[in-house]
């Protein structure tokens, strides 16, 4: 008996201690290091960073994971339960764990000899997303189950419920039901119906498997599951279960917006200055909500003229020919292809699609085929009567000639449609109108017969290889209305904006010729428009500048050298009025680069951005104003609390130059010329008229040369702007090389550059000028732009005279005289004496224009 005491003593022990071990190891394995339950009270998920438009309008996003958080009472109830039905259909009734639901999940995974299912509630899953991870393991198991019943201790379902529905992967990059139902359906998650919300709801076993976007059948499929919960909980009746099956759900578009594409270069600047700022964790995962400058209408408007104006161009340019050439026992095949490849109408303007030649009447036109039943015709010139449509010519095909810059593309057409296109070509076709279809005899035999729908137009299409850029600022309120940085940010985020430095060409000479008026000049002092030669005598160089026209004027007034983009008379104003003056009221113009200390200046042979070229334009218009322009409203963080508002657009860093780590050998030179020419500058006692507070010319000098740059587009090179029918002022630059082309130019309201050219500095062709392939974009923007406004002049100020002026001599012109101007001129400053009157054979000839 005694041993038998002693036996049950000794298994009681061992009990004892098995228990003590067990729960140690209990404690070690589960409760020791459990997270604070506390934390959920302060839920701060990663969140999207907006950035907007200045009318509200979403261009960009920045996240590490897509989420933005809803409040539970805009959540419909069917969305709740949705997710309940197919997740957890006892949540309200249990205190955090499904007993019966964890049974069978364990005989499951029993005989699945390991874990195949969960068996977890909503509060367990909470508890596994927020605090532990996502092994799969029976401790974390266990783990999650203890905090999932401290969780329904200290919060409530709803309270729940809202850190599940925000927090959840719903696959495709969504986290949380609004993030999901914008993503999958451009939705907010409160217009959602209920077969969207069942679509969403049956993500959530395997997001990347169910997916609408990678399989519609298998999310139509998990759809019906979670319909069918929802009837068998009592949620939805029979008949809504078949309206909802039944439903045609449309799905978003996956590639960009039109919106934010044409946006990207600006949306671009604003994450690199926002990362500058608060750093990229922030950026990714802080939900700062950006407000910016940008007016959503005008940067569409400016990327779809910047993009024409550069088609354009490479039409200009010729045809480089088709994609490939498809020998013939392939077509039927390719045809296949293209059939699902280009889908089926209606598609939209721009859309670029490919078409395989069937066809051609080499005097008259091409057939093309899209795939089966969609055909289409490319003129060769299109018929001679009648006044053609800008849709009938770009259909036409006289542009595709071989690619050849020594002759001019308007000049130079083509004369047969097999030297562009041939039976089996694969070629690219553009999607540029739509018109009525011309037959319409059904109408005719049945009139209330629904009219035939409108016939899409093609035209032939090829990637532009040149870039351009355009800018656009608001000069009443200091704002970017619009940037475009290139053809497709998707193929390259250089923002030549900002970024690219290069020659301005003419576009330089208002600069000079601002610091000659500064420098006591009037708009009809003369200076010679005639040849001259440059020697060096230490290297033997000989520079032997040349005029664009290659013609000389003689004498000419400066209103009309600028006017007509005269080299070798600019030269010669530079050459009489210094080097210091110049430079002195570039850098005060805001142009921040080096630039080089020689005649060269003149014709704009030192690089700049075309950023820093329309903010010193910019003072002209705004009476010699200092304008910074800024690209950013505001920044608020994710409690809507301002973090700064007003960035200036070229703020530190905004226009750094990469350091591709090789040495330069310039670098020092050009270090000691500026700090050279820093000093003469500081020594140099400035007499021009003075400069109010705020602004970098004095208004006088500022009007004097809008009037100027107002010339050059009435009598020079801008005359394609006179097609706005209003007040504007602007100038052309063109390099010697041809490698840029420009236009920047203003109305009183707005100040607007554009910049053509290609990145490896290559020849734009012959005739292809500031004039031909820049302010064509430049005019289209602007009319746009000033849509709508009432005209208005340049408001002059005070110490301004007007005098008749004789264009040639720059004298007052006489009693009689044809050929004059009204000129303003600084108050004392206008000529006193007249010129002689001449007869029709004295007059001066009118140049050609660039």
């Amino acid at each position: 008996m005694k041993r038998l005491l002693e036996a049950i003593a000794a298994l009681m022990v061992l009990a004892i201690v098995g228990l003590a071990l067990g729960a140690g190891l209990f404690y070690v394995l589960v409760l020791r290091d459990l997270p604070d339950i506390r934390s959920l009270a302060d839920y701060s998920p990663n969140l999207i960073t907006r950035v907007y438009a200045a009318d509200g309008s979403v261009i960009a996003s920045f996240f590490k994971e897509q989420r933005e958080i809803v409040e539970i009472e805009r959540i419909p109830t069917f969305v709740v339960q949705a997710f309940i039905a197919v997740e957890d259909d006892n949540f309200y009734e249990h205190e955090g764990l499904d007993y019966p639901g964890i049974v069978r999940a364990a005989w499951a995974n029993l005989q699945a000899g390991g874990i195949k299912q969960g068996g977890s509630t909503i509060t367990q899953q909470v508890a596994k997303t927020f605090l532990l991870s996502s092994e799969r393991t029976y401790v974390r198991k266990i783990r999650d189950m203890v905090l999932a019943r401290r969780i329904e201790e200290y919060l409530n379902k709803n309270e729940i419920l809202y850190l599940y529905l925000n927090q959840i992967y719903l696959g495709s990059g969504a986290y949380g039901v609004q993030a999901a139902a914008k993503t999958y359906f451009d939705k907010s998650v409160d217009e959602l119906t209920l077969a969207e919300a069942a679509l969403i709801a049956g993500v959530v076993p395997a997001p990347s498997k169910y997916t609408p976007f990678n399989s519609r059948e298998k999310a139509r499929q998990r759809q019906l599951v979670v319909l069918r919960r929802m009837l068998e909980e009592g949620y939805i009746s029979a008949e809504q279960l078949r309206q909802a099956r039944d439903e045609e759900w449309q799905l978003s578009e996956r590639a960009p917006a039109q919106a934010v594409l044409a946006s990207a270069y600006f949306a671009e600047e604003v994450r690199r200055y926002l990362v500058d700022r608060y750093g990229s964790d922030e950026v990714l995962t802080g939900g700062l909500s950006v407000r910016t400058t940008l007016d959503l209408g005008l940067q569409q408007a400016a990327y779809r003229f910047v993009r024409k104006g550069l088609r354009d161009h490479d039409r200009r340019s010729g045809y480089r020919g088709p994609l490939r050439t498809v020998p013939e026992e392939e077509r039927e095949a390719v045809l296949a292809e293209l059939t699902l490849q280009n889908g089926e109408p209606p598609w939209e303007d721009g859309d670029v699609l490919q078409a395989l030649v069937i066809a051609t009447d080499d005097e008259h036109f091409a057939r093309l085929s899209l795939g089966s039943d969609h055909e289409t015709a490319l003129e060769l010139a299109g018929t001679p009567t009648g006044t053609p449509t800008q849709i009938d010519e770009w259909r036409r095909l006289a542009w595709a000639r071989p690619p050849d810059k020594t002759v001019d593309g308007n000049a130079h057409t083509l004369k047969r449609v097999s030297k562009a296109l041939r039976p089996g070509y694969l070629v690219e076709l553009e999607l540029v109108g739509w018109r009525e279809p011309e037959a319409l005899e059904v109408l005719a035999v049945d009139p209330d017969a629904k009219p035939p729908p409108p016939e899409p137009v093609f035209a032939l299409y090829q990637r532009p290889l040149a870039q351009g850029a355009l800018l656009s600022i608001d000069l009443e309120d200091e704002r970017v209305l619009a940037m475009i940085g290139g053809y497709d940010f998707r193929e390259s985020q250089f923002n030549r904006a900002l970024q690219s430095k290069r020659q301005p060409g003419s576009a330089f000479k208002p600069i000079v010729y601002a610091a000659a008026l500064r420098e006591g000049y009037t708009p009809a002092t003369t200076v010679y428009d005639t040849p001259i030669v440059y020697e060096d005598p230490t290297t033997g160089f000989t520079w032997k500048p040349e005029n664009y026209s290659e013609k000389f004027y003689g004498q000419i007034t400066l209103r009309e050298a600028l006017a007509r983009s005269r080299n070798l008379a600019t030269i010669k104003v530079l050459q009489k009025i210094k080097l210091p003056p110049v430079l002195r009221l570039a850098e005060r113009l805001g142009i921040r680069g080096s630039l080089e200390p020689n005649l060269s200046l003149a014709l704009g042979a030192s690089e700049v951005t075309l950023a820093e070229l329309l903010r010193a334009y910019s003072a002209f218009p705004s009476g010699g104003r200092w304008i910074e322009p800024m690209f950013i409203e505001e920044v608020r963080d994710r409690h809507g609390v301002l973090l700064e508002a007003g960035v200036p657009l070229v703020w530190k860093g905004a226009d750094v130059d990469v350091d591709d780590g090789e040495p330069d050998p310039e670098a020092a030179q050009r270090e000691l010329l500026d700090d050279v020419f820093e000093r003469l500058r500081a020594t140099l006692e400035d007499a021009a008229p003075a400069v109010p507070p705020g602004h970098v010319l004095d208004p006088i000098t500022a009007y004097l040369m809008t009037d100027m740059l107002k010339a050059v587009v009435q009598e020079g090179t801008g005359w394609r702007a006179k097609r706005l029918g209003r007040p504007v002022a602007g100038k052309t630059g063109t390099t010697d090389n041809m490698f840029d082309a420009w236009f920047l130019g203003f109305s009183p309201e707005l100040a607007t550059g554009v910049w053509v050219g290609y990145d490896d500095r290559a020849d734009l062709g012959k005739n292809e000028s500031g004039s031909r392939a820049a302010l064509p974009i430049w005019v289209d923007f602007m009319a746009a732009a000033l849509d709508g406004r009432p005209a208005r002049d340049f408001g002059s100020p005070t110490g301004i005279v007007y005098a008749r002026v004789d264009r040639r001599s720059g004298l007052l012109a006489p009693a009689g005289a044809d050929d004059f101007v009204f000129q303003p001129f600084r108050d004392g400053t206008a000529p006193t004496e007249f010129a002689r009157l001449r007869n029709g054979d004295g007059r001066p000839r009118r140049p050609r224009l660039d």
